[in-house]
């Protein structure tokens, strides 16, 4: 039990903790990225949220949990994010000016929606990692290259912000921390329930559709020049559906 745990926790932290953390520190080396480049990169993370939700999360929470129990968790994770929403708002306090407020809040909620994406990751990390290794490993190798883009997603906000490289980095890293709890959870518990890993992975990805479509996609836009966040965003989907097709199901 002991051997299995710490396997856990060493894949998980290697996953969440070192996988978002790259994504933040391939946005902090740019060092204040232009509006065009940052455009890219915010449209790039929102495609490839969309896509891991449509094509990966929800397929597979569809396939644990049943239809109706995923369609309510994700509208539920949908509605957590806006009650976010409502409150991180008032929070300008944190920032200097009106366009650093906006942004202070997009790292917020883009943070909360990773956090709550990589809880659900872990467990399965964690479960799979029991009796035999090879489903928790693939789990985690996916998830690896999926946690770097996500770190891009909440590094991309920080940077605008003007947060420093090491604030960049640390954040970034901080957003994957979670995984390293469910993995935990997971090691525990052995077999989760399907309903209850499905559900779970469901409210993650309602959760992350709200902050993409409120916050990633509006922000891209508005910096994007010539389209610089629309190709990110159409990019950010090819790539996501690429690297899950290679890592097979």
């Amino acid at each position: 039990m002991l051997q299995t745990i710490g396997k856990a926790l060493a894949v998980s932290a290697l996953v969440g903790v070192v996988g978002t953390g790259m994504g933040g520190a391939l946005v902090a080396l740019l060092s204040r990225p232009s509006n065009r480049l940052l455009s890219l990169f915010l449209g790039l993370s929102g495609g490839v949220m969309v896509s891991m939700t449509c094509f990966d999360i929800m397929p597979e929470a569809f396939r644990l949990a049943g239809h109706f129990t995923s369609i309510t968790w994700l509208v539920l994770g949908a509605l957590l994010a806006a009650s976010a929403d409502l409150v991180i708002p008032h929070m300008h306090h944190m920032a200097e000016d009106r366009e650093s407020a906006r942004f202070a809040r997009t790292s917020i909620v883009m943070g909360i929606g990773i956090a709550l994406h990589d809880l659900p990751e872990g467990l399965a990390i964690g479960a799979g990692l029991g009796p035999g290794a090879t489903l928790g490993l693939k789990v985690a190798a996916l998830m690896f290259l999926h946690n770097i883009p996500e770190g891009v997603a909440v590094a991309g906000p920080l940077s605008a912000w003007g947060r420093s490289k090491t604030q960049i980095i640390l954040y970034a890293a901080l957003a994957g921390s979670p995984s390293v709890v469910g993995a935990l959870i997971g090691a525990l518990l052995g077999a989760i329930s399907p309903a209850t890993l499905g559900g779970s992975l469901a409210f993650a990805g309602g959760a992350m559709l709200f902050v993409v479509f409120d916050e990633l996609i509006p922000a891209a836009q508005e910096l994007s020049s010539k389209h610089s966040g629309t190709f990110g965003a159409v990019a950010g989907v090819i790539l996501a559906m690429i690297m899950s097709e290679l890592l097979g199901p």
